[in-house]
């Protein structure tokens, strides 16, 4: 392709060529782009060398344009135009989305899910700023009543009534032991023969423990309950170390279990989490929560393939 082509001018010349048309003066020109007169002529020269043709003649302080110059004010008008109208709508998405989103979500979702659904949203959103908070699941969920949040990611079992939910994952819930533990070896392995293991649980507030616990009632069993724990990871160090049997999050132990330190067992009685994304009702239309929502609704789950 011919190198003059106008396909490689500048397009800092060409607005700078509309202007100069537009105003009918270099001097104007020159004042309305706050650049330098010499600069403005030095644009012009670049197009019409790039050009092949004049565009502009000026004689004796008289200003017209050549038909080249005529044709490609047309085109640079509409040029013009086109940008304006970006950056109108640029301005307006950077006010409606320029302020802040809480978050709120566990301490398990904090350092799997949140890490890559949060830097993705800010590269679509860059005027956002978030803040996440991270507590066990019914803190959380009571952080949006009291406005704490704007929009929680937790397991639930039954939401309020004045929540909107948004479903996110189902995540299977297995047992863990010790490799060197007797159950070890089994492909599954049943609640039943859980009743006489000591159990590590999670602490009152988890949407885990809940379904646990009604997990055995349902079917009249009453586990030792060795030890309550807030945090995932100290469970998971209790259990690789013989000191006890849990029930956890498949996805959450992955990594433990394929350094060999936990052995993970399906139960017979499937049990799952349901996790969703919560919010107000009566906040739907916060801009921050409807950017958020919008940006979930276009993933369609692809960055999170590998946990779903």
């Amino acid at each position: 392709m011919n190198k003059k082509s106008l396909l490689y001018a500048s397009l800092n010349s060409l607005i700078v060529f509309y202007e100069v048309a537009k105003h009918q003066s270099f001097s104007k020109a020159a004042e309305e782009l706050f650049i330098s007169q010499p600069a403005v002529t030095k644009h012009i020269k670049e197009l019409e060398r790039k050009v092949g043709m004049g565009l502009i003649q000026r004689r004796r302080g008289e200003f017209s344009l050549t038909e080249a110059g005529k044709i490609l004010l047309k085109y640079t008008h509409k040029i013009s135009s086109h940008l304006m109208e970006a950056e109108n709508l640029l301005e307006s998405l950077k006010k409606d989305y320029q302020g802040i989103l809480k978050i709120g979500t566990t301490e398990s979702y904090s350092k799997g899910l949140m890490p890559r659904l949060l830097s993705g949203f800010q590269n679509t959103f860059p005027f956002m700023r978030i803040a996440l908070d991270v507590g066990n699941s019914e803190e959380i969920e009571k952080s949006l009543l009291t406005y704490k949040n704007d929009l929680v990611l937790i397991a639930v079992t039954k939401a309020s009534p004045r929540f909107e939910s948004i479903p996110f994952l189902r995540e299977e819930l297995v047992l863990i032991v010790s490799p060197h533990h007797p159950l070890a070896g089994r492909k599954t392995v049943s609640l039943r023969e859980l009743e006489k293991y000591p159990l590590i649980i999670r602490a009152k507030g988890s949407t885990t423990r809940k379904i646990i616990l009604q997990a055995f009632k349902e079917v009249e069993i009453h586990p030792s309950l060795l030890i309550e724990a807030g945090s995932s990871e100290f469970i998971k160090q209790w259990v690789s170390e013989g000191k006890g049997i849990s029930i956890i999050v498949k996805s959450t132990v992955e990594d433990e279990e394929k350094r060999g330190m936990i052995k993970t067992i399906p139960l017979l009685e499937k049990l799952y989490l349901k996790v969703a994304f919560l919010y107000l009702k009566e906040e739907k239309s916060n801009p921050a929560i409807k950017a958020f929502i919008k940006f979930i609704e276009n993933q369609g789950g692809k960055l999170f393939k590998s946990v779903q």
